[in-house]
Formats: C-alpha cells, sequence, structure tokens
C-alpha cells in the first residue's frame, strides 16, 4: 500500500466504499469465526460503521461504547438510546490520569515524545526524541520542544486507561474482537497502520477491522444521508469530532473553537475541566503557557 493508493481509493463512489467495508468485515468476521462488535463511540464515524455491519451483514451484532466520564450530554444519551449496546467504564477517573500523567495536549504522537523526552532515563530514546532516528522521524517538532521544560506534563496516556484498556478487556473476557471506525487519512499514525497493515489487522497485539481506513468525513455524511439515520444533535450545534470533552489533541490548530464551544453551550463542564491540574498547574494555566486560543486567555502585551 502506498499514499497513492489511499487517495485513489478515497476518490471511489460512495456505492464503492460501502461495497469495500462489506467485504473487509466480512473476511474479517470469517478470520475470527463471527466473534465481533463494533467499538462505538457515539459520534458519526462509528454510527456509519454500526449501520453498515447491522444493514449489509448481521442485524443482531453488538456494539460497546466505554463511558468514560468525559462524554458530551449529548452523545450519552443518544447512545442510551440506540439498540444492542452495552456500556463499559474505565477504571480511573480522567482527572486521576491528568494528576499522574499530564494534560493531553497537541497531538497523540508529540505528546508522547515529549513524555518520553522528559522522564526517560534512555539517553537513546531521549536523542530520538530531540533529533529524530536515521530516517529523521519520531522528532519532537521543534515548536513543541519547550514543552520538556514546561512545569507541568503532556500525556497521551488518557487515551490509553480511558477506552483502550476497557476496550481490551472486554475484549479479553468476552472472546469478541472490534471492528473500528477510524479513518486512514485522519492522522500520521493511522495512515502509518493503514500501510502496514491495511483494512484488517491481524499482526498487531490488537487484533481488530478498520472497514473505514479509505473513507472521508465527506463519505460518512452522505451515507448518514443516505440511509437517512438519526445522530447525536451534538454535530448540529457546532460540533466536528465528538470524543473525550477536555481533549486538547488539535486545540492549537488556527480557527479550532472547541474551548469557546464548551465555555458556552457547556459552562459548569468547562469551569470543572479548567481547573484539573498537574503538578500545581491547572488546565487553564497550561493551555496559556501553551500558547493556545481559549476563552480565558490573558493577553500579554
Amino acid at each position: 500500500m502506498t499514499y497513492e493508493d489511499l487517495k485513489q481509493r478515497q476518490s471511489w463512489t460512495l456505492e464503492q466504499k460501502i461495497d469495500h467495508a462489506v467485504i473487509v468485515v466480512s473476511s474479517f468476521m470469517e478470520k475470527v469465526q463471527g466473534k465481533v462488535f463494533v467499538s462505538y463511540s457515539g459520534g458519526k464515524d462509528s454510527l456509519c460503521t454500526m449501520d453498515i455491519i447491522r444493514r449489509f451483514i448481521d442485524r443482531d451484532i453488538p456494539a460497546v461504547f466505554c463511558n468514560t466520564g468525559n462524554e458530551y450530554p449529548e452523545v450519552v444519551k443518544f447512545v442510551r438510546q440506540t439498540d444492542n449496546v452495552t456500556i463499559i467504564r474505565p477504571e480511573i477517573h480522567i482527572r486521576q490520569i491528568i494528576e499522574k500523567y499530564g494534560f493531553p495536549l497537541i497531538s497523540k504522537e508529540q505528546s508522547q515524545y515529549i513524555r518520553q523526552a522528559k522522564h526517560t532515563h534512555s539517553e537513546k530514546l531521549r536523542n530520538i526524541r530531540l533529533f529524530g532516528s536515521i530516517n529523521g522521524i519520531g522528532k519532537i517538532a521543534e515548536r513543541w520542544k519547550f514543552l520538556i521544560d514546561a512545569p507541568f506534563d503532556v500525556s497521551e496516556q488518557c487515551c490509553n486507561f480511558l477506552k483502550k484498556k476497557p476496550f481490551k478487556k472486554f475484549s479479553k473476557e468476552t472472546g469478541l474482537y472490534p471492528v473500528i471506525g477510524t479513518m486512514a487519512g485522519e492522522s500520521r499514525l493511522r495512515f502509518q497502520k493503514w500501510l502496514k497493515y491495511g483494512c484488517n489487522s491481524f499482526e498487531t497485539k490488537m487484533i481488530a477491522s478498520y472497514p473505514l481506513s479509505i473513507w472521508t468525513d465527506d463519505d460518512v455524511w452522505a451515507y448518514i444521508r443516505k440511509f437517512k439515520l438519526p445522530y447525536s444533535p451534538i454535530y448540529d450545534m457546532g460540533i466536528k469530532r465528538t470524543g473525550c470533552v477536555v481533549c486538547g489533541f488539535g486545540c492549537h490548530i488556527k480557527g479550532d473553537r472547541r474551548f469557546y464551544f464548551l465555555k458556552e453551550c457547556k459552562p459548569k463542564i468547562y469551569e470543572y475541566f479548567m481547573q484539573l491540574k498537574n503538578n500545581g498547574i491547572s488546565y487553564r494555566e497550561a493551555l496559556q503557557y501553551c500558547g493556545i486560543d481559549f476563552p480565558d486567555k490573558i493577553f500579554i502585551r
């Protein structure tokens, strides 16, 4: 697989992509003897994934939602209205994760690199994070290197504890394997994973199917309109991506308004998360330190 392969497949018609997704899941189910569940977030991508499976393959395939305690209320309510959904929960609260590991800022990849550079005892790993490996990858972006010496930590560990571990535990206890509605074009990490393993992954630590790998956001909305699927009203309130309310991955990108929306529409939730602390530093202070635009930012001349 190459980048050109992805672009070519992304240009397929919606009908071609639906057929492809059905083939991907059917092939996966054959390999795992039908023992699958849909990893359901209540968002548009997993909604689309679940509908494809239940509409074209097996209407009784179960879905699993992890209520992290960090979801938009509209999403949780929508999930509870969906048939055949099991709700699981993490064993640790977001407050405890931030206190121990740090804030989810910049990107999952960069926050991991910064955390490792700051805390590793391996000089080799630290050098890779500072200067890159032989082929130049694995390096902290120059603009974020100052966070290594920040008075607080940044970390990608919230995703691990709030979502990955609960789903892994569910999979182990039930013997079911996840079908996940992520797309290769969403991030460099997901693109690299698709390049290496394709849409069905049997060679990684987590065996899983990713039938929407070659889809785009426009495809998902086209599918929702085509089949007139009800979706969470949070999208009609101006939110483009659901998921953890407190997540700061991508909030540095120009034009991102997630915290403005949160303060205006969910002021109590906003205030709660802004006062969460790591090493005595609040989330509000960490955002200010990173130069991120948010409602309470103090402009210093």
